[in-house]
């Protein structure tokens, strides 16, 4: 079998790792196995989006020095492959925009390279409406636009049974997998696990595929063994609830379970949980929220249409994981006053579980706490798009009066089967790590090595160039000029 294998973030934990899990896994079948790689070919990427050469010299290094741990290295080649007529179509597409909105519109053939570049400038800033640099923004298009047309020209030229790539929703990896999908190959999409000693895989999609993931979630629990699935799922809560996430940073550690001093038991108490807006702007219409234009809207029309019910008083939570963000959505939120209102800023030590186990009614905007909240036996309502919409664990209004009509009722809880069941597959999804050994989130061992960059002498001299303190401005320019000739590639 011909794999290849496009390697891209490979300076972010454990997913060069997964590759080389990978390539080690197909050579010891008898695979062929091509790897895809960038030699500072990009001039905008997600680990190096202002084209610092220093810092594509670390992700050539890190690559080359994951070699050593193999047995075999399999063959190398350059991604780049351009005809005139692709670069005459990269020249032709828009490349400037007004705004994140107007970006998301861009597709070339079926490529939907504007949400692509959008998904990486969003996470980038952590700011679902950013603005914009045109320079930036023309950058990430000319970069996609060549991995898109190299991939298809290499895959009509090479025969390929299987195209690994990662993730498949930020900019470069999403051309990869459109380009698989317009010549009708296979693309299999790696991403972390249920947990650091997993990774996970999808075929021709992503998991932010929302039907398909729903799919997966209602298919794994019916293939489960009913026991089994029930205590794995209840464990997956409970680790949670103790602040021992497995499979990303903990922002629940050290939590205290006391109230906000303001709690009335007398009143009826409405837990709002926000969650990072970014998270959610960053992906397709799939997961366009019909309720309302964001968080932000949704959370000040809900605040603005309870003021007149009687014994009511919201308390709005901010995820921890907004604690080192400052963007526009967050300084509105964190602004509103209300005297039925209680803001617990997202650096706040209360445990979010203690509010919900004390809350009358939970409402998310699509985070894993709605279903924290079923499990907790919580009337929880889903107030825009998540893994767990219409599987029947939320109240799910269609309409923002629907939801104001449902904060005015007593609520009884959805059936947690739901939430066990959306548990069990976040919480044993994934394919274990056989040659890879997580040590922590950002550091492990694959094959008993630790695969890092060299600070080697041609590393050292790249810096002193490119990144002089004593010439900041020459070297400044230097770089420029070496990102614009290298623009000129993808060009006619």
């Amino acid at each position: 079998m011909n794999v290849a294998i496009f390697n891209s973030h490979t300076l972010l934990a454990s997913h060069y790792e997964t590759e080389l899990e990978i390539i080690y896994d197909h050579q010891e079948k008898g695979d062929h196995v091509v790897q895809l790689i960038c030699e500072s070919d990009l001039p905008a990427c997600d680990i190096n989006p202002f084209y610092h050469p220093e810092a594509c010299e670390r992700c050539i290094s890190k690559r080359k020095n994951g070699y050593a741990a193999l047995n075999k290295k399999p063959e190398i080649k350059r991604f780049f492959y351009l005809t005139e007529e692709d670069k005459l179509r990269i020249k032709q597409v828009p490349k400037a925009f007004a705004n994140v909105a107007e970006l998301k519109k861009l597709k070339v053939d079926n490529y939907e390279i504007g949400y692509s570049v959008a998904s990486s400038i969003i996470s980038y800033f952590r700011d679902p409406n950013p603005t914009l640099d045109p320079k930036w923004v023309e950058r990430y298009i000319i970069g996609c636009l060549g991995v898109y047309f190299s991939m298809i020209n290499y895959l009509k030229e090479n025969s390929t049974e299987i195209v690994y790539v990662f993730n498949g929703r930020l900019s470069h990896t999403k051309a990869v997998l459109q380009a698989c999908k317009s010549v009708h190959v296979k693309c299999i999409l790696h991403e972390r696990g249920n947990s650091m000693p997993f990774y996970s895989l999808f075929e021709n999609t992503s998991i932010h595929d929302l039907k398909n993931t729903q799919r997966l979630i209602i298919e794994n629990w019916e293939k489960a063994d009913p026991s089994e699935r029930i205590e794995r799922a209840t464990q997956w809560f409970q680790t949670r609830i103790g602040g021992k996430m497995e499979n990303w940073f903990s922002f629940l550690e050290n939590q205290t379970f006391e109230l906000p001093e303001n709690w009335d038991v007398s009143k009826k108490n409405i837990l709002i949980c926000n969650s990072s807006e970014d998270e959610f702007a960053s992906l397709n219409d799939e997961w366009k929220n019909h309720l309302y234009a964001n968080q932000t809207d949704g959370i000040l029309k809900i605040i603005n249409d309870t003021k007149d019910i009687k014994n009511i008083h919201i308390y709005l939570r901010i995820h921890p994981h907004l604690a080192k963000v400052d963007n526009h959505d967050l300084r509105i939120l964190l602004a509103i006053k209300s005297p039925h209102l209680t803001i617990i800023p997202a650096n706040s030590l209360i445990s979010t579980y203690n509010l919900i186990s004390h809350a009358s009614q939970v409402i998310t905007f699509g985070s894993t706490i709605g279903m924290e909240a079923t499990f907790m036996e919580k009337p929880s309502i889903l107030a825009g798009k998540s893994f767990y919409h219409n599987l029947g664990g939320t109240y799910e209004p269609e309409t923002h009066q629907e939801l104001i009509e449902l904060l005015r009722k007593e609520l009884q809880p959805k059936p947690k089967e739901i939430a066990l069941m959306f548990a069990f597959f976040f919480g044993t999804f994934g394919v274990r790590f056989k040659h890879y050994s997580p040590e922590d989130f950002g550091i492990g061992r694959f094959r008993g090595n630790y695969i890092t960059s060299e600070n080697s002498v041609k590393y050292k001299i790249i810096k002193a160039v490119f990144e002089n303190k004593v010439f900041p401005k020459f070297s400044e320019w230097l770089r420029i000029r070496k990102r614009e000739k290298l623009i000129q590639r993808f060009l006619p």
